[in-house]
C-alpha cells in the first residue's frame, strides 16, 4: 500500500523521536493509563494490529486522555485505529501493569465480542489481521502473547502486560 507523502513523513518523524521520548519518560516517570481491545470474531480469532511506529502485533488501543473514562478511550481508540464499533458493551478482562514501558504504564483490557468494522487507512496502523489465539504470529507483542498463554494454561495470570 502506498501512503500519501504527508503520512510517510509523519511516520518517519514519530520513529525518529521515539528514543527521545523514552529517555524523557525515564527521567520524568509519568503514570499513564491505556485501554486495549481484545476484539474477537465469530470464529474466536483475535484482531491484532501492526503499528507504523513500533514492531510486532498488538491489541488495538491507546492512551486515556485527561478527563476521559477508560471505556470512552477504548471506544475512541478502536474507532480511530481500525474502525471498530462495539455493538454490545465490552467486558473488562483485567488491568495490567506494563513494566517494559519506560513510563509507569497500566492497561485496561476489554473483550469485544459484538462489533462492526469499517477500516480506513491511517498513519498509525500499517496492517491489521485476525489470528487464532493458539496461532499468534511469532512477533506478537507481550500483551497478546501473555493473554494467549494465560488462556491455554501455560502462564499463571499475574497482572503483567
Amino acid at each position: 500500500m502506498t501512503r500519501p507523502l504527508h503520512h510517510q513523513l509523519a511516520i518517519r518523524a514519530a520513529r525518529a523521536i521515539r528514543p527521545v521520548q523514552n529517555a524523557w519518560w525515564r527521567v520524568r516517570r509519568p503514570t499513564v493509563m491505556g485501554a486495549s481491545g481484545l476484539v474477537v470474531d465469530e470464529s474466536g480469532a483475535w484482531l491484532l494490529v501492526r503499528h507504523t511506529y513500533i514492531r510486532g502485533w498488538h491489541f488495538p488501543g491507546g492512551g486515556v486522555k485527561k478527563n476521559e473514562t477508560v471505556l470512552a478511550a477504548l471506544h475512541r481508540e478502536l474507532g480511530e485505529e481500525v474502525g471498530v464499533v462495539a455493538t454490545r458493551p465490552p467486558t473488562l478482562m483485567g488491568v495490567y501493569t506494563n513494566p517494559a514501558d519506560p513510563r509507569a504504564s497500566h492497561v485496561a483490557l476489554y473483550r469485544v465480542d459484538a462489533f462492526t468494522m469499517d477500516f480506513k487507512s491511517n498513519i498509525e496502523i500499517a496492517e491489521w489481521r485476525f489470528f487464532s489465539p493458539d496461532a499468534l504470529p511469532p512477533d506478537a507483542g507481550r500483551g497478546p502473547a501473555n493473554r494467549a498463554a494465560e488462556m491455554n494454561g501455560t502462564r499463571i495470570p499475574d497482572g503483567v502486560w
